[in-house]
């Protein structure tokens, strides 16, 4: 009498189940992924103001005023890449011959506790208040 051959490979409902882990951990793990991301561009996007804020600095000393020196920024963060990319957009609404403010605030949808304001005096402030 010949043995019972036994079938290789998976069942369909072993693929099943692997399947269902899958979709579960990927569930899980994606909100995280998301919020780590948006971490990340705030990060930059902080950065980048300090970096503008540095240059605004570095010109009153020559010119003993911040008044008309926003174009010397990069308005946009991140700001090594494409404006078209961005993520935050990086305005000066207030730049006088004493003082200035530098904000940012994302490009998309509001600022849920995500824009940032920066002051000559090194104020920083983060909160849910759109730019002027």
């Amino acid at each position: 009498m010949k043995a019972a051959r036994k079938p290789n490979g998976f069942s369909l409902v072993e693929l099943m189940i692997v399947v269902a882990i899958i979709g579960v951990i990927s569930a899980i793990a994606y909100p995280s992924y998301q919020t780590y991301i948006e971490d990340t561009y705030f990060a930059q996007m902080q950065a980048d103001v300090k970096v503008c804020a540095l240059t605004m600095d570095r010109i009153y000393t020559n010119n003993f005023s911040y008044s008309g020196l926003d174009s010397n920024c990069t308005l946009w963060s991140p700001s090594d890449g494409a404006q078209a990319k961005s993520q935050y957009t990086i305005s000066v609404p207030t730049a006088t011959a004493s003082a200035y403010q530098i904000c940012a605030q994302p490009r998309t949808g509001g600022c849920d506790d995500r824009c940032f304001r920066l002051e000559s005096n090194g104020t920083e402030t983060v909160n849910n208040t759109a730019c002027p």
